[in-house]
């Protein structure tokens, strides 16, 4: 049963991908054209999605807007992976004051929320997308760091490790010659959690002015438009939230299947 939402997540991802990679290219309207005579028009055939306030196409902004977002989610993602997954091995490999201040620098960064984050930085380069990128990617680092630092410790005792230092190699060489590949499983679950988690956190610091910026759509931003139409025009607020809620979802069952595949106590526990 898991195998199956993963593999439905998986192909919902790809048509989500899918559709990014296409409005580079083509676009059913201009996401940026007004049309004030075809304002707040209700879903029809010309208008898949409806229109907005000002007559924009809603399919188009959000075909555009799921470019922006994973483009936020992605560059976030490997800011965190590829700053926090060596200081984990470093950290996990000399021990001491250096992981030390690996933890305590985890810590603080944990004390304050992405978004928070994101207010000071916008405070000093304005809202935009490296405000989001920064605040998010610096989060993933601390948690990217913890998690390798935490399976590395466990594998350090290995035979396998053992025989390496025996063989004459450093620490370093082992960690990521020996523990970084037993890591990798671990790692792309995290990877997918910490995604979806960009995608929310980019769509709530866009919802409250801090994100993406106009004329580039968010989906958070679209959301924020809606709030006040609710009422008169609520295909507004729908699309965009499950446009969110699909892709979060997504991330998240994909993620819960890799754990059940990638996790060796979990396959021997199937397997009795």
């Amino acid at each position: 049963m898991k195998t199956s939402l993963a593999i439905g997540a998986a192909l919902s991802l790809l048509m989500v991908a899918a559709v990014a990679l296409l409005s580079f290219i083509w676009l059913p309207f201009d996401p940026a054209a007004m049309d004030i005579p075809h304002r707040l028009e209700a879903p029809n055939w010309h208008h898949w999605f409806g229109t907005d306030s000002y007559g924009r196409d809603l399919l188009s902004m959000l075909a555009a807007g799921a470019r922006a977002t994973l483009y936020v989610a992605l560059a976030a993602s490997l800011v965190g992976a590829g700053f926090g997954v060596p200081l984990g091995l470093l950290a996990a490999s000399r021990g001491g004051w250096v992981e030390e201040i690996v933890s305590r620098a985890g810590d603080v960064v944990f004390a304050f929320p992405a978004l928070l984050t994101a207010v000071l930085i916008a405070a000093v380069w304005g809202p935009g997308v490296i405000p989001v990128v920064a605040a998010v990617g610096i989060f993933n680092i601390s948690v990217f760091a913890r998690v390798t630092r935490g399976a590395a410790l466990g594998l350090l005792h290995r035979d396998f490790i053992l025989a390496a230092r025996v063989a004459g190699k450093s620490e370093l060489h082992i960690a990521f010659e020996h523990v970084l590949p037993n890591c990798l499983g671990l790692l792309l679950v995290q990877g997918a959690v910490q995604f979806s988690l960009a995608v929310i956190a980019e769509a709530g610091l866009s919802y409250v002015g801090l994100g993406l910026q106009p004329p580039m759509p968010s989906w958070g931003r679209l959301l924020d438009a809606a709030q006040t139409m609710m009422a008169q025009a609520p295909w507004l607020a729908i699309f965009p939230g499950l446009a969110i809620l699909l892709t979060v979802l997504g991330f998240t069952l994909l993620g819960d299947g890799l754990r059940d595949r990638l996790d060796p106590r979990l396959v021997r526990e199937v397997r009795r």
